[in-house]
């Protein structure tokens, strides 16, 4: 998994990966240069649009895919025991975490507060973009293979500030939500007491209509039996009419009966 550069007399004399060769100490310079895939974490802080202080937690997968280009820009020589001479793989994690700054910054300076700590895949594509186009990282010969965003969070005192403002929104809700729950009951209670009184009144309603029937009922019952009262006494007049003429009809066939026997 390394790349060994052997340079003899400034020229290099060998070079391939997994070599392994005798060489002259005095006239040699041995530059190895690891090619398996490096995890970078990074930590840095930025400046929101209502200028909050947000810390941006993350790691950045690459690997060297051009370990003659990195050498010419790094040093990654290495003395006889193996020992880097210099520290130059941090300068080079260092540019890495610079260029992805520089790709999060002028995205995290355009946004506010709460939407900087919902921004995680947003800001994982800048830093992947970023880094991608980035010629600083095309001159070091590495390939970005992936970034990853593990944590966005605010100052403590800005991150209390939120859960309380957040603690106090789902209170109202609970407390909205108990609100319509209690209206609810009582519009339920307000329909069936009115459903109750539309009873009563239909109930009333109907009662008076029956006794208006019954009313009705009780005044042609009288009707009648006065119609026929009235048809009695007149069918009683008419027979004492009958009789009285049948008395006064007697009463005069008597005294002619008395006046022929007078006279014979």
């Amino acid at each position: 998994m390394t790349y060994v550069l052997h340079f003899s007399n400034g020229k290099i004399s060998k070079e391939g990966r997994g070599l392994s060769f005798f060489y002259f100490a005095p006239n040699s310079s041995i530059v190895a240069i690891p090619m398996g895939s490096n995890d970078l974490p990074f930590i840095f802080n930025e400046s929101t649009n209502d200028y909050q202080t947000v810390t941006i937690q993350g790691q950045i997968s690459y690997k060297i895919s051009n370990p003659k280009t990195l050498a010419d820009v790094l040093d990654f020589t290495v003395t006889d025991n193996g020992q880097y001479k210099k520290n130059d793989i941090e300068k080079l994690n260092q540019r890495i975490i610079n260029e992805a700054q520089t790709a999060t910054s002028s995205f995290i300076h355009e946004i506010k507060l709460k939407d900087a700590i919902r921004s995680a895949k947003t800001i994982e594509d800048r830093i992947l973009e970023g880094l991608k186009v980035s010629p600083a990282i095309t001159m070091l010969g590495i390939e970005i293979l992936g970034a990853n965003i593990l944590a966005i969070q605010a100052t403590p005192e800005m991150a209390r500030a939120l859960e309380t403002e957040t603690r106090e929104k789902l209170q109202q809700e609970a407390d909205q939500a108990i609100y319509e729950r209690r209206n609810f009951a009582v519009e339920q209670e307000r329909k069936i007491k009115e459903s109750e009184l539309n009873t009563e009144i239909a109930v009333e309603e109907k009662q008076k209509q029956i006794a208006e029937k019954k009313m009705e009922s009780d005044v042609q019952k009288a009707d009648n039996d006065r119609k026929l009262r009235e048809m009695k006494l007149e069918a009683d007049i008419a027979v004492e009419n009958q009789r009285k003429l049948l008395i006064e009809q007697q009463t005069t066939n008597d005294k002619k009966k008395q006046k022929q026997k007078v006279l014979f």
